[in-house]
């Protein structure tokens, strides 16, 4: 078994090391491919991203339009309801059902006040004090 006996100083090693450093950082034709298909990847990854976004804000806006048509649906029930409840005729009947009648002439009476009366401004025992 050979020993080495010469030792490399940690200052020369940093050297070696330095100098080598560039051919690891030299890009040949299998490292471009890597960064092209990593590239690729990452652009791939966003636009299935944005595709997720954009099918899961078309499925809530396709709900939102299917709640407006069923609320539209409803507000027109409503409003046919509420005119029909408020119909001439049909509040008669319900009147006779509880048992109100019409008024008859004889029931109606009138109070006829004076034209020209007006309310005093002053009460008249306050001067009196």
């Amino acid at each position: 078994m050979a020993v080495n006996s010469r030792r490399i100083s940690s200052i020369e090693g940093a050297r070696a090391r330095r100098l080598a450093l560039p051919r690891y950082l030299r890009l040949d034709g299998a490292r471009y491919l890597l960064g092209l298909v990593i590239l690729l990847c990452l652009m791939s990854l966003i636009v299935l991203v944005q595709t997720g976004v954009v099918a899961t804000r078309g499925y809530a806006i396709s709900t939102l339009e299917t709640q407006k048509v069923n609320l539209l649906r409803e507000r027109t029930r409503l409003q046919e309801r509420q005119a029909r409840a408020q119909s001439l005729e049909r509040i008669r009947r319900r009147a006779e059902q509880i048992g109100m009648l019409p008024v008859q002439e004889w029931q109606i009476r009138y109070i006829e006040l004076p034209a020209a009366v007006t309310p005093p401004l002053v009460p008249p025992d306050a001067g009196s004090k």
